[in-house]
């Protein structure tokens, strides 16, 4: 037995389909959908709570927490659906500390090739749960270009993947409320 259409296809599904690495987080929030995507509409605003972090949440030295790669990342809305989803990408070497973020365009993020490079895409989706909740997922994808970028972004990843979730909930936390 087939099912089709089991799960609706995302904005995020749509830039990102194949990827490296994934990070996602949830949160319940008491609001109707529409009330939480309209507290997320400026991104990436949001982000801005990590400028008054002390301490970086760096796990390494010489790679950028994952706090430094949201505030500094030059991120471009990829997509929106009203009251339900909005997607950033941001592009270039985010595995060190001289990061090299590229500009890039919607419609060149999904197909972007720079050599040693990589991708990350953020949604933020909204999906009712109850009559006046809101489950709001943060979900990261990151995508390389080639091996080299691949063998340092998997280092990069499982470095940052335990202060990266702390990152992704504080973020969660502070445009929720």
């Amino acid at each position: 037995m087939t099912v089709e259409n089991a799960a609706p296809t995302t904005l995020l599904d749509q830039f990102t389909p194949h990827y490296d690495f994934m990070l996602r987080e949830h949160l319940l929030v008491h609001a109707r959908p529409e009330e939480t995507y309209e507290r997320f509409s400026v991104l990436p605003e949001v982000f801005d709570w990590s400028f008054g972090v002390p301490v970086p949440l760096r796990p390494h030295e010489c790679a950028p927490g994952f706090d430094e790669i949201l505030a500094n990342g030059r991120w471009t809305e990829l997509g929106r659906r009203q009251d339900e989803e909005i997607v950033l990408g941001t592009a270039g070497r985010f595995w060190t500390s001289f990061s090299d973020w590229q500009q890039v365009s919607a419609q060149e993020f999904p197909t972007f090739s720079r050599p040693r490079r990589g991708t990350i895409a953020i949604a933020f989706v909204h999906r009712p749960y109850g009559e006046e909740q809101t489950l709001v997922t943060f979900e990261a994808r990151a995508t390389t270009t080639d091996a080299v970028a691949y063998r340092w972004a998997d280092w990069y990843w499982h470095t940052i993947k335990p202060t990266a979730r702390l990152v992704i909930r504080e973020v969660l936390r502070q445009a929720a409320n």
